[in-house]
């Protein structure tokens, strides 16, 4: 954006209406799932923790959880219930994080009064930066570590990594306030 001015003085209605945009849009970051309900419920169980049980009418009163072992044969664990430990990913990469937040804000302001950058220009700053925060934080986490059934299961000890996919799927948009 570049603020024409007159003599020395800025453009100010540019000015005013890249300032007002702050007040129409707002950046959301995270798992928005519109083709992923189950992904959401991954990272909610994660993100607060959860004790998963048997459905009320099972029978058998277990969970039946897969396993193979090292010979490659399957089998199935049973279990009265799992409880996924909270792992605040994304908590602790916006408590790490929040004074840089703030700064960008700040130097964003400066920048908008400036001419140099503009309102939409700053959201998608935040939201690039936030989402790479978030990434960090989840691949960061070890603990609660995983139980041994889940390391054995993955191959792998860090909790929030398995595929990819949470990493991957952590996104960010421009919406109306």
């Amino acid at each position: 954006m570049t603020v024409r001015t007159t003599g020395s003085h800025p453009d100010f209605l540019k000015l005013a209406k890249e300032f007002d945009k702050l007040n129409h849009f707002q950046v959301a970051i995270g798992f928005f799932g519109e083709d992923d309900a189950k992904l959401l419920m991954i990272v909610r169980a994660n993100e607060y923790g959860i004790t998963i049980k048997p459905k009320p009418g099972n029978k058998s009163g277990y969970l039946m959880v897969p396993y193979k072992d090292d010979k490659g044969k399957k089998g199935f664990y049973k279990l009265k219930a799992v409880t996924i430990p909270p792992r605040p990913f994304i908590k602790q990469a916006w408590e790490r994080n929040e004074s840089k937040y703030k700064q960008m804000i700040l130097d964003g302001l400066d920048g908008i009064s400036r001419g140099k950058q503009t309102a939409l220009g700053l959201l998608n700053k935040l939201g690039v930066e936030s989402v790479k925060d978030i990434q960090e934080s989840a691949v960061q986490l070890r603990n609660p570590k995983n139980a041994p059934l889940t390391v054995e299961n993955k191959g792998s000890d860090n909790p929030l990594v398995d595929t990819g996919e949470l990493e991957r799927k952590v996104t960010y948009k421009i919406i109306s306030a």
